[in-house]
């Protein structure tokens, strides 16, 4: 579907699915509510809707978890619109009233695993009583001939209920299936594929009625495609050649996150997508471009080099960007370094009075359990049993004994020697000069390393432009939406270059959007003004893994202050959201330059002092690092048709909204 053209500047509004909530709605949000929620758009001067990723995660509620790359949740499916629902009328309305009552109990928070399995279950009892009707239905038929990703989904799903929910890994057989094994289970165990084949019918049908609808209306839907698939998904199972699974995916360190994050997801095998033309990826925007006119790239930044962490870690600590130009042997041999001396740098090395500093009387115990001498010296390895993050983290030892191992076993100031492209390249560690190896390297020693290091990230600056380039060329080319990024993080250069050169929309989301280059030693960097952004660009002042504009305003006081001046504020900053001011703060992200302005649903709400929760924090949708009941399972506080009858808010919106479309479009320098 196209997005509209670039004409004026668009203002919309980003809510998860789940947390929609109108009369018709069963338990969570579902793709009939965008409708309603179109219209309420459309009455307040909105023209875009951005959704999270609607994808099918079976038991995990993150949407960022996806079990299939086509597949669309069943969460989101309106059980009332199947054929044959009548009969279940009365089971449907007992749930909505005992969700209510769930959600009161729970600050707003819906049950995620029980509303599934709820509108699993009653599709499944109406498939059983319709199933000679449903099998003959010429319009399901067709559906499944134009879509050849339902065979390995509906294949995947069957197994993985019959081997309840188990890893595809631990299953005892169809573990390593090709496709013609794929097909063959298809056939001969049609009854086990075609119920989840056909709530997949009635999901897209759903969803491609709610966005046609919505573009009649003059509103636009934004999708969300996350980059990466779980382990534990159709795809990885049924196109393993796409995916290294020697490796997963996450994010170096930084001030947020200091030992980095894991995400778990193994990482692509792009040489092997490459030699089928891309043609996953391709169907993948495809079937993305039945429903949206737009979409987001979650870690644009992986399709230019991907953190690539090492099966058995658990944090992201002993990662490296891939692809990435590494020290050769040729550059170690440069630098005076030996065969001994690449072992000390390459390998922990624990002294003997480091190990009685740290154990005391343990230390003897845990030396003969887990380390391994150097020759006849007081100097150990780990043992191999142990040198990796889940192995130390098995052990059944005290909390001291494996921080200290855990410790020991990030203590290296290179890393690689084991890749099978290259065994002889290494790669700094993202910690190098706080490691015992470098630290014992001379001060010239020390200065011909960074030296080489430069170098070679300079070099690999260079990797990631052409290969950045190349792979987003091909996203750009084979779809009509409007591609949006998600470009956050430590970003190389390239990126925004490579970004306007195909004109994808980056992000800038407004508490992150600092003068972080310019800032003086020890003061924080500056905010930047919005109509300082790209016009390339969608700006937001909050996003589903950010506290809401209200729960920002409560974390941090100097923040606040700062913030506060940014806007042209010059009387006392308040301790305390008021109205008015979060109004100051949603015209000034009106004012940026970006093309497109995004709020979160949670923030135009809180425009209205009567729909504000008691606590700012009831607002936020997810914490990353964390995996409780709490995330992704907010909703609305009212209903869309309640909603719709509050003029003052709508009229609110709207002026923003028309002030914002009313302005000439700045031309970029």
């Amino acid at each position: 579907m196209r997005f509209p053209p670039l004409d004026h500047y668009f203002t919309g509004v980003s809510i998860p699915v789940a947390a929609l909530r109108t009369a018709e709605s069963c338990g969570a949000g579902e793709f009939a509510d965008l409708v309603s929620l179109g219209g309420w758009c459309r009455a307040a001067g909105l023209e875009v809707i951005q959704l999270l990723p609607v994808n099918d995660t079976g038991g995990n509620s993150s949407p960022y978890s996806a079990v299939s790359a086509y597949a669309l949740h069943p969460l989101y499916l309106r059980l009332q619109a199947l054929p044959g629902a009548e009969a279940f009328a009365g089971e449907m309305d007992q749930f909505r009233k005992d969700s209510a009552e769930r959600e009161k109990a729970a600050h707003g928070r819906f049950s995620y695993r029980e509303t599934l399995a709820f509108k699993l279950s009653i599709a499944e009892r109406i498939f059983a009583e319709h199933r000679s009707a449903i099998l003959k239905d010429r319009a399901f038929i067709q559906w499944r001939a134009d879509n050849p990703w339902v065979v390995p989904y509906a294949v995947f799903t069957a197994l993985r209920k019959e081997n309840r929910e188990a890893p595809w890994t631990s299953w005892p057989a169809m573990t390593d299936s090709d496709p013609a094994q794929i097909s063959a289970w298809w056939d001969s165990h049609p009854e086990r594929c075609m119920v989840s084949s056909w709530v997949q019918f009635h999901l897209e049908t759903q969803l491609s009625a709610a966005s046609r609808t919505l573009e009649a209306m003059g509103v636009y839907l934004k999708g969300d495609l996350p980059i990466l698939m779980t382990v534990d998904s159709a795809d990885v199972w049924a196109y393993r050649k796409y995916f290294d699974l020697g490796a997963l995916a996450g994010a170096p360190p930084d001030m947020f996150s200091p030992d980095g994050q894991n995400w778990g997801f193994p990482i692509y095998n792009w040489d092997s997508l490459g030699k089928d033309d891309y043609g996953w990826w391709k169907e993948r925007l495809r079937q993305a471009g039945k429903f949206f006119h737009a979409f987001r790239i979650d870690h644009v930044l992986g399709f230019f080099r991907i953190w690539r962490i090492p099966r058995g870690e658990v944090t992201g600590l002993l990662g490296r960007f891939a692809p990435s130009v590494g020290l050769s042997a040729g550059d170690l041999q440069e630098l005076g370094f030996d065969a001994g001396r690449l072992r000390w740098l390459s390998v922990p090395h624990i002294s003997g009075a480091e190990l009685d500093a740290a154990l005391g009387p343990e230390a003897s115990r845990v030396a003969r359990l887990w380390l391994q001498q150097v020759g006849t010296e007081e100097l150990f390895n780990l043992a191999p049993q142990v040198d990796s993050e889940s192995a130390i983290h098995a052990l059944v030892e005290p909390p001291e004994v494996k921080k200290f191992l855990l410790s020991w076993h990030a203590n290296r100031a290179l890393l690689g020697g084991g890749e099978k492209e290259d065994p002889g390249t290494r790669y700094p560690c993202w910690y190098l000069d706080a490691t015992k190896g470098f630290q014992s390297l001379s001060d010239e020693e020390k200065s011909r390393l960074h030296a080489m290091i430069d170098r070679r990230r300079r070099e690999s600056e260079e990797v990631w432009e052409s290969r950045g380039r190349d792979l987003l060329a091909i996203i750009r080319g084979a779809t009509d939406m409007l591609v949006c990024a998600e470009d956050l993080g430590d970003v190389p250069r390239c990126v925004p270059r490579v970004l306007a050169e195909l004109r994808i929309l980056g992000l800038r989301i407004v508490r992150w959007s600092r003068e972080y280059d310019t800032a003086g030693p020890g003061a924080p960097p500056a905010f930047i003004a919005p109509e300082r952004y790209p016009s390339l660009s969608v700006c937001t002042p909050s996003v589903h893994d950010t506290s809401t504009i209200r729960g920002w305003w409560e974390e941090d006081a100097a923040e606040r202050e700062l913030f506060f001046r940014s806007i042209g504020e010059n009387g006392e900053c308040p301790a305390h959201m008021t109205p008015a001011l979060l109004e100051k703060i949603m015209i000034s992200c009106c004012g940026a330059a970006s093309m497109l302005c995004m709020f979160q649903l949670q923030d135009v709400l809180d425009l209205d002092q009567a729909l504000w929760a008691g606590d700012p924090r009831d607002g936020r949708i997810n914490v990353p690092g964390t995996v409780t009941e709490q995330n992704w399972t907010w909703r609305m506080p009212l209903l869309i048709e309640d909603l719709a009858a509050r003029a003052g808010l709508s009229k609110r919106i709207q002026a923003l909204a028309a002030r914002r479309r009313a302005r000439p479009i700045k031309e970029e320098a």
